[in-house]
């Protein structure tokens, strides 16, 4: 009798036995799990040809990831605009896995998917069984732009996963599209000097974020997207993003978008320097490679090879802050207080807030901020204002040594004395120059133009959850109490990633309900709906304007205040904004 194996395997596609002998069934299996995987991998054509994504049954989605959506950046490419795709290809390509960080210092994080300058790429979310064809009304879409101070960062990273959003759509009953870009950060997307200035090349990283809603614009309707719905959503130097996006060309959207979501962020919060603090940094690296003495360096440049250039592109850099954009004339014709004030600045629906204790992200903790000469010294070299004496002194007045009023709020009389004396009190005047201000300042610009916004102040601290140094485990902790309601502890709570949130119930909810206020949002422009606390529209009640207070049903629920928290010393900061600079 020959010997015999017997395998009993479950087809995925019919739930059926299959019973066959060992020794003439392996390639057969093979070829079996080949084709029931090829009937469940989800395709999708675009314009330049067919891409195979991943199905995802725990969550009946369908993601699409890596895509790429302009050439790369390397060689003639570098430090130009994006350039659009021009081949296509037959077959189908596969859009299986994240695509590559575009180059930035933090590899161990961020390069898990690789790093290098082909790192323009989409990635796409849609749930399982959605129709697309001319005829069908498609899904709203929302496009998130990753932060990490405009110099770190990639889509990738596991706390930006988009399927719990999506999720909570489907289960509200209200289905979007989520989809996600990476853009060239630092140097690399920004760099600046009278080589590039008035060469159009200026600001890549927001020509980047063009190119990638461009994209959208032209192949989201084959993944059941609406083109006409499209949110642009960021948290951090995403948010400066989002906020710049609406003043690009003096407000000009070319129907790119047509809503936005800013988190922690704003366009007047970033630098805003010129050539006479790039060019040294351009000339330095000019040397490095050896392009000194050719009467085109810039062209120069792009002959580098990658591993020769990219060791001198941080490490260049002068004392004083990371690469930013800058007012180049044209994409950002003049500086951002100016065109809101102006009005010069896409007008569409907001939603924007702030977190209560954002300035704890910003504020020294090492112990150097124990005297009024202390927080005199560091408010004069540290802020990047130059603010004159007269002001620092205005400023101090506005913000006493008085740790009952500093940030964290609600904390007392503590001091958090190990982390500086005055720490709470340099906490509550940087949160106010970097955030609450300058939000402040763009919603009644907003509301001012007749732009319907929505305003929140989230106030619940987060969870330990790895993403920043402080928060080093998965303890089942909250976060420490002089961090507070720290910068992006909100960003778990909406992207509803049960990892980030946090194993208490009383999170859990308040994730579930601010997701179904995100998703409202990007599904008709308003975060309202049946059985969610009431939401006003930021001018609707009296001339102040009011936010909606988000925090955990334990913490009382979510309510509407006034926006006049800390309001003189917001406004005297506000008339400041424009100075930012090293």
């Amino acid at each position: 009798m020959p010997l015999f194996v017997i395998m009993s395997i479950r087809l995925a596609c019919t739930g059926r036995r299959l019973k066959v002998p060992h020794l003439a069934s392996l390639l057969f299996l093979l070829f079996l799990f080949s084709a029931v995987q090829a009937q469940i991998d989800p395709q999708v054509t675009v314009l330049n040809g067919t891409y195979a994504g991943l199905h995802l049954p725990e969550f009946n989605q369908d993601v699409f990831l890596g895509m790429p959506y302009a050439q790369s950046t390397g060689g003639q490419n570098r430090f130009r605009i994006p350039q659009a795709l021009t081949g296509s290809w037959n077959g189908t390509r596969d859009a299986k896995q994240y695509g590559p960080a575009c180059p930035d210092e933090n590899v161990e994080v961020d390069g898990v998917y690789g790093m290098g300058e082909d790192c323009l790429s989409i990635n796409i979310v849609r749930p399982d069984g959605v129709e697309t064809g001319e005829e069908v009304s498609g899904l709203p879409v929302v496009v998130w732009i990753h932060g990490g101070s405009y110099q770190a960062g990639t889509s990738a990273l596991d706390y930006y996963n988009l399927t719990y959003l999506v999720q909570r759509s489907v289960e509200v009953g209200k289905p979007i599209i989520a989809a996600s870009i990476n853009y060239r950060k630092g140097g690399w997307g920004m760099m600046y000097s009278r080589e590039i200035q008035g060469s159009g090349n200026a600001n890549l990283a927001l020509r980047d974020m063009r190119k990638g809603l461009a994209w959208v614009q032209e192949n989201i309707e084959a993944f059941g997207g609406d083109t006409s719905r499209v949110t642009i959503w960021g948290e951090s130097a995403g948010s400066f993003a989002v906020g710049q996006l609406l003043l690009t060309y003096g407000g000009r959207t070319d129907g790119l978008f047509h809503r936005s979501i800013q988190e922690s962020g704003s366009a007047t919060t970033a630098w805003y320097n010129g050539s006479d603090w790039y060019q040294p940094i351009y000339d330095k690296i000019v040397d490095q490679v050896n392009c000194t003495d050719v009467p085109d360096t810039l062209a120069c440049l792009r002959t580098v090879d990658y591993e020769v250039l990219y060791p001198f592109m941080a490490s260049s850099k002068v004392k004083g802050p990371g690469f930013y954009p800058t007012v180049d004339g044209d994409i950002i014709p003049n500086y951002p207080s100016i065109l809101l004030s102006t009005g010069k600045f896409a007008h569409i629906p907001h939603l924007y807030g702030t977190n209560s204790d954002e300035g704890t992200d910003n504020a020294p903790s090492g112990g150097i901020i124990n005297t009024d000469s202390d927080l005199r010294t560091y408010l004069q070299q540290a802020t990047g204002f130059d603010f004159p004496p007269s002001v620092i002194d205005h400023i101090m007045t506005l913000y006493p040594d008085d740790p009952t009023v500093g940030i964290p709020l609600n904390t007392g009389t503590e001091r958090f004395a190990d982390k500086g004396w005055q720490y709470k009190r340099i906490a509550a005047i940087l949160g106010d120059v970097f955030y609450h201000a300058p939000r402040l300042f763009d919603v009644r610009n907003y509301v001012k133009y007749g732009d319907e916004t929505y305003v929140y102040r989230f106030n619940t601290r987060g969870f330990v959850n790895g993403t920043n140094e402080t928060y080093t485990d998965l303890s089942g902790e909250i976060a420490p109490a002089y961090k507070g309601v720290a910068h992006f502890s909100e960003v778990a709570f909406v992207f509803g990633n049960p990892k980030y949130v946090g194993p208490w119930s009383d999170y859990e909810s308040l994730s579930k309900q601010m997701g179904e206020q995100w998703v409202n949002f990007v599904y008709e422009g308003n975060p309202n709906g049946l059985y969610l606390p009431e939401w006003p529209i930021y001018g609707s009640r009296g001339e102040q304007g009011v936010n909606l207070v988000l925090q955990t049903e334990a913490q009382g629920g979510s309510y509407v205040e006034e926006d006049t928290y800390r309001l003189e010393g917001r406004e005297y900061l506000i008339e400041w904004a424009r100075r930012r600079h090293v």
